[in-house]
């Protein structure tokens, strides 16, 4: 973790830029040794969305899968496995 002081991004906001850049990692601003501010290069900040949002909607889509399942066996519209195999051929 990557980690600068308030003081240190107001007095070089430049090097801290630099690094986000570089890394491509956040960087955790401290105030009073607690840290209350991220900053992070906007071209890294959009890929880790991106790829969020893909995972989050993966797995929408797999809990909907998950949830059609349970609703066909409750109402008892599944076959044994050997069933669909031999239908399948």
């Amino acid at each position: 973790m990557l980690t600068k002081t308030a003081s240190e991004l107001q007095r070089n906001i430049s090097s801290i830029y630099e690094l986000c850049a570089s890394t491509g990692e956040p960087v955790y601003i401290t105030h009073n040794g607690e840290a209350n501010l991220v900053v992070m290069d906007a071209r890294t900040f959009e890929e880790r969305d991106t790829l969020q949002r893909a995972v989050y909607e993966r797995e929408i889509r797999l809990q909907q899968s998950i949830m059609r399942g349970w609703q066909q066996a409750q109402e008892g519209r599944l076959k044994p496995l050997s069933q669909v195999r031999e239908e399948r051929g």
